[in-house]
């Protein structure tokens, strides 16, 4: 089982529990495979199958999975960031919510942080925080870009 970073994008990844339901199959099978790949983020259930290394029987199944590309797991997303998970949801009327490329799947909800990243047009090198604009340092010191009149996101 690999380990992702929590800013790690799942291009080359399907969700286990959509493949597996498609499939028919146990949600343990890929256990049992002969270079089955599987990757989780850290602190996370949540398991993803590597695309090339799905069994040849079942790589057309693979194919109608969600494209997972630029994507992270918001419970991924929110520890690299520092952001509260209440800013994810729809009825918390968060500025961030709309701002962001937000797709569930099996009931895992994912966050486009590719997509972020181009919005705000920053170099995917950079780590990235969000939280309320009063608690960055002066703007030589912290690179800041302003979400709302209260929200920012720094950047290092």
């Amino acid at each position: 089982m690999t380990i992702l970073t929590h800013n790690e994008w799942l291009d080359s990844y399907i969700l286990n529990k959509e493949f597996s339901l498609k499939a028919g199959i146990s949600s343990n099978a890929y256990r049992y495979w002969k270079d089955g790949e599987a990757a989780k983020f850290d602190d996370a259930r949540v398991v993803f199958l590597k695309k090339e290394n799905i069994l040849p029987k079942y790589q057309a199944i693979a194919q109608t999975c969600t494209n997972l590309a630029g994507m992270v797991q918001s419970q991924a997303f929110c520890k690299y960031t520092g952001l509260a998970s209440s800013h994810l949801t729809q009825t918390n009327n968060s500025c961030v919510y709309h701002m962001l490329d937000i797709i569930e799947v099996c009931d895992v909800k994912f966050v486009n942080l590719k997509k972020f990243y181009d919005d705000l047009q920053l170099d995917y090198h950079y780590h990235i925080y969000i939280e309320k604009c009063k608690y960055f340092g002066p703007s030589p010191l912290e690179k800041k870009i302003k979400l709302s009149n209260g929200i920012c996101v720094g950047y290092y």
